[in-house]
């Protein structure tokens, strides 16, 4: 009874795993996707998304996502695009009875506002200046004007809508009133609300004020009771002063709270200003010092002495010694102090006047002692006569020695121009030679060239430091090219030039030379592209990379491209993701000379594409009793989808007790064939009573790709 009750459960039991096996099979699929921005990560609404083929459309929402259901199993391409996005494309397979996955990445296109100008310059009295801009996008472009926390400017329009192709005028004012002392920057940036990117001006402005300076020169016309006190305006300021004038005091420091006087002078146009003074005591010292009122603020000059007993001074002057081609060493004698004491002491020269005073050549020296004192004089005349005297100051009054005379002499420099070396597309090596220095000695020397004519220090002129006899170089940048350049060495003796020969020289360029090598570790989504400059150039290339398209045979820069800034003759190579399976990419190196792109030859390849297999159910279970045990054998059935680039090598089916058996857990039976389409096995010695599962798989390399699980029992 417990036999035939064990039959009765199993027989219903097979029954219904047959009749779950003869189920209608699914004969469609889906596809899921997303679409999000490349730079961000962020899902991105609206964007179109077409399904070819079968021409299905849809748009994203507002997460970013898109399905197509009831699809014919297949291969399909998915394409997404967006105004003001690039586009992009994905091929997915829609399987029966499955959802298939498709996430695309689009990236913003670039910035489309631009500018004329990126320096505004107001100085310190221009008012108003502008600049342009201009939509260079394909539709309008709402824009807002921004300065930041600045102050002192004010645009006109601050903000607006600018039509595809249009200019704008925008105005900057100055704010005078409101602008910091001294020189001012700022930048105005004009911003695209829609993202398109932004341009940025700088703005310079200077406000001129400034602080009013005097000094108080030498009283003059002492007596024993009076005398006149002096100044002078060394800046009358910003804004102008208001009244000026002197005070005066028996002590050391007089001002206008504490002084015994104060004297206001008139304003006017005259920088130098003078009042007398009366009622002074006699044999006394006296201090005093001009002040004058700026903006509600005294200013005061620089305190000077003077006495109301006077003897006056006494000075020599004798020969000059260590006379040169400009030089000579002056030399003075104090004979007595005076009283007042001298305030200065020096020299004054002529080579016109025989009788020379402070109002030709002035050379105050340090001291106000009695003692001798010299001078070295620079910067003489060749070959000429000057007479010398001695000076002092007391009491703002001049007391001159005696004249003496004394005369110059020189030689001229010898200077020559050597071969022009290290010539290249833009720079060069200028070279000189210094045979005699000259006397006096030179005091600048170089380089001067020109492209037109005989080269002069008025055209283009390189100083080179340094002195004395000997050869000298410098290398010279921004040369034009290719250009024929003359050349001439120089020096400056006693002010004037002397040149050295002329020497020609012309500029050269050479492209670099690219080589696009084949294309290594390919995979489905990802390749190695390989290259060599074996020529710099010049000016040698500053930049390599690769570009590479899809679409074109000859990629540009344009086109996606990744950059490398390490630039020498050695093989360079760059790992790429992010491409599509299956797809033909061209590929060329290239290197960046001279703001110029200069390209190697182009290269194909085509990225991996997965195979895909199906599992169908199982068909021709059968029973096999012997004597001694009970077995079963089954055939096992799937079809190859896609085979595969590369394609598959083998294919078979691996089957076992476990719900999704593999490789690694369960036992494999291999069948023979390539290509796409339906294939079968059979395997016999299946335990009795147990339920098993199996999937059909292709192998590529030593990866495995496998179809869905099927499943059948043994009763």
């Amino acid at each position: 009874m417990e036999r035939l009750y064990f039959f009765a459960v199993s027989l219903i039991m097979l029954l219904t795993g047959c009749s779950s096996d003869l189920k209608e099979e699914v004969v469609t699929g889906s596809i899921v996707g997303s679409v999000s921005d490349r730079s961000t990560g962020e899902p991105i609404s609206t964007v179109n998304v077409l399904l070819t083929p079968g021409g299905n459309s849809t748009v994203t929402g507002s997460d970013g996502s898109f399905s197509f259901e009831n699809l014919v199993p297949g291969e399909y391409t998915v394409e997404v695009g967006k105004e003001g996005y690039s586009g992009n494309t994905k091929s997915v397979f829609a399987r029966a009875g499955e959802i298939s996955s498709a996430h695309l990445l689009i990236e913003r296109l670039p910035a489309s506002i631009t500018s004329d100008k990126t320096l505004l310059e107001f100085g310190d009295k221009v008012q108003t200046l502008s600049f342009t801009i201009v939509n260079r996008s394909y539709g309008d472009l709402e824009y807002i004007v921004e300065t930041g926390k600045c102050e002192w400017l004010s645009l006109k329009p601050e903000k607006g809508i600018l039509k595809y192709g249009k200019t704008e005028t925008i105005v900057v004012n100055l704010l005078r009133d409101q602008l910091p002392m001294g020189r001012n920057e700022a930048v105005v940036v004009v911003r695209s609300l829609s993202g398109d990117g932004n341009v940025e001006v700088k703005i310079v402005a200077v406000n001129g004020k400034s602080t009013a300076t005097l000094n108080t020169l030498e009283t003059t016309d002492i007596t024993s009771t009076t005398a006149v006190l002096n100044g002078e305006i060394v800046n009358i300021g910003e804004p102008k002063y208001s009244e000026r004038g002197f005070v005066y005091s028996d002590n050391s420091e007089p001002s206008i709270s504490d002084c015994i006087q104060k004297l206001s002078c008139p304003v006017n146009d005259n920088l130098n200003f003078s009042c007398k003074v009366e009622n002074l005591g006699t044999l006394k010292t006296y201090y005093a010092r001009s002040y004058l009122v700026q903006n509600g603020t005294v200013i005061y000059g620089n305190i000077i002495s003077f006495s109301t007993s006077k003897q006056i001074t006494e000075v020599t002057t004798s020969s000059p010694t260590d006379v040169g081609a400009m030089t000579a060493t002056l030399h003075g004698t104090v004979t007595k102090v005076g009283v007042p004491a001298f305030t200065e002491k020096g020299f004054c020269y002529s080579k016109y006047s025989e009788t020379p005073d402070i109002s030709d050549n002035k050379c105050p020296v340090p001291g106000a002692v009695a003692g001798n004192y010299s001078l070295e004089l620079n910067g003489l005349e060749y070959p000429s006569i000057y007479y010398v005297r001695s000076y002092a100051i007391q009491g703002g009054g001049v007391v001159y020695g005696n004249v003496v005379s004394f005369s110059t002499a020189g030689q001229s420099a010898n200077v020559s121009t050597s071969a022009v070396t290290d010539i290249f597309a833009s720079t060069a090596v200028f070279n000189g030679m210094i045979q005699n220095e000259g006397n006096p000695p030179y005091t600048e020397r170089g380089f001067c060239y020109s492209r037109n004519g005989k080269p002069s220090i008025s055209t283009n002129k390189i100083r080179v430091s340094g002195s004395g006899n000997g050869a000298y170089s410098t290398q010279v940048g921004n040369l034009d090219y290719p250009a024929d350049y003359s050349v001439c060495s120089y020096v400056i003796q006693a002010g004037e030039p002397v040149y050295g020969n002329v020497v020609n020289f012309s500029t050269v360029a050479k492209s670099a030379k690219v080589n696009t090598s084949s294309v290594t570790d390919i995979t489905t989504t990802s390749a190695t592209f390989n290259g060599i400059i074996s020529d710099l150039g010049i000016p040698i290339a500053t930049r390599r990379g690769f570009c590479y398209s899809a679409y074109s045979s000859n990629p540009v820069i344009s086109d996606n491209h990744v950059d490398d800034y390490v630039v020498n003759t050695t093989n360079f190579k760059k790992n790429v993701t992010g491409l599509y399976q299956g797809t033909v990419y061209y590929v060329r190196a290239y290197a960046l000379q001279d703001n110029q792109y200069i390209y190697g030859n182009t290269v194909s390849f085509t990225t991996n594409r997965e195979p895909a297999v199906r599992t169908d159910n199982p068909s021709g279970l059968k029973k096999q009793e012997t004597m001694f045990a009970v077995n079963w054998s089954v055939t096992f059935n799937g079809a190859v989808l896609s085979e595969g680039l590369p394609a598959y090598g083998t294919k078979g089916f691996v089957y076992g007790k476990s719900s999704n058996p593999d490789t690694s857990n369960g036992s494999v039976l291999t069948v023979s064939g390539s290509g796409t389409g339906k294939f079968s096995g059979t395997v016999s010695n299946l335990q009795d009573m147990q339920t098993y599962y199996v999937r059909a798989f292709v192998k590529v390399g030593n990866k495995y790709y496998y179809g869905e699980s099927k499943s059948f029992m043994t009763f």
